[in-house]
């Protein structure tokens, strides 16, 4: 795979905060990302870096190999489709929405008609056209501002909690929509969401922000709280760390080392507790198990280990950990 974005040193701040500090990040091409992270997490900022809205204060971004600078930024820009989590839209229809941007790139009349009634069809609103753009619920106006970035037929389609407003029904629609774009299309998406779950199930690779930094480690048990020796303590548990820790303001613990027992385990897993299991949800071909164990745990099992154990949902059941699955973040 060709990298698609590849960022070195990067850094972005308002006056004395830093909002992020990436040391390395690398997004390849012709794929599905999904960016996660808490509110204040920096991945709005990110989306405007890869939209070549602003530029980096520090540090380099290449985009499709081609470093990118600061005075040629409406060249790179032209390839990105942003779609706000709040679009804003003008006054008018949303024809008269769509086509603005078009016009702008001096296209003929007749093509933009084309290519405003092929995007609304592809966001599955084709009866639209005519509508006040003012009249629209929140949900519609997401999906007219998607068909305004798609309209443009952009190579990299960003993509800014583009599931808060919508019923199940229009997410499933957009699901297919991103794949088709990727898989049929050979371009790439995107997005940013609070939602783990439906990031594992819809992306290629799923990114965590902690604080504006790129985590790798699984972020379905991250934990805030504070290192007392060789104890990590959170608001309602407190979990052995390895040795070599001694500071950390988080954690996050890998859900697929994480051991599930039906009785308490004599073993070397320094880590047991005892709670209720509360979700279990298929996950591409595996398990989730969510369990309520003073903090929330999420465990990835295989479905031959969920029918041995013959775990039911609102049961008691044992998490069980080693310290070195933690990581520090």
């Amino acid at each position: 795979m060709t990298a698609l974005y590849k960022l070195d040193l990067v850094r972005y701040g308002y006056t004395k905060k830093t909002v992020l500090d990436i040391t390395q990040l690398e997004i390849q091409e012709n794929s599905i990302t999904a960016l996660l992270g808490s509110n204040g997490a920096g991945k709005s900022t990110l989306l405007n870096l890869f939209a070549f809205l602003d530029s980096p204060q520090q540090g380099v971004i290449t985009f499709k190999g081609e470093k990118v600078n600061a005075d040629e930024l409406l060249s790179f820009r032209r390839q990105v489709g942003l779609v706000a989590q709040k679009p804003y839209l003008l006054q008018g229809t949303v024809f008269d929405n769509i086509a603005l941007g078009l016009k702008f790139r001096a296209i003929s009349t007749e093509m933009v008609k084309k290519r405003v009634v092929d995007a609304l069809e592809m966001v599955g609103i084709a009866a639209f056209a005519e509508r006040a753009a003012n009249e629209l619920s929140g949900g519609e106006a997401q999906k007219v501002a998607l068909a305004r970035a798609l309209a443009l037929q952009p190579t990299v389609l960003l993509l800014d909690e583009p599931f808060s407003h919508l019923d199940q029904a229009s997410i499933d629609e957009l699901d297919r929509l991103i794949n088709y774009f990727v898989s049929r299309e050979g371009h790439s998406v995107i997005f940013t969401t609070h939602d783990r779950l439906h990031a594992s199930a819809l992306a290629d690779e799923v990114m965590g922000l902690v604080s504006g930094q790129v985590v790798y480690a699984p972020l379905l048990n991250l934990f805030r709280g504070q290192v007392a020796g060789e104890i990590f303590k959170t608001e309602k548990i407190s979990i052995n760390l390895p040795a070599d820790i001694r500071s950390g303001k988080q954690i996050a613990i890998d859900p697929s080392e994480i051991v599930l027992s039906k009785q308490s385990l004599t073993s070397s897993m320094r880590n047991s507790y005892q709670g209720r299991i509360v979700m279990i949800a298929e996950e591409k071909g595996r398990v989730r198990v969510t369990i309520e164990a003073g903090e929330r745990f999420h465990v990835q099992i295989t479905h031959q280990s969920l029918n041995e154990l013959g775990l039911s949902l609102g049961e008691a059941a044992w998490v069980n950990f080693k310290s070195t699955a933690l990581r520090v973040l």
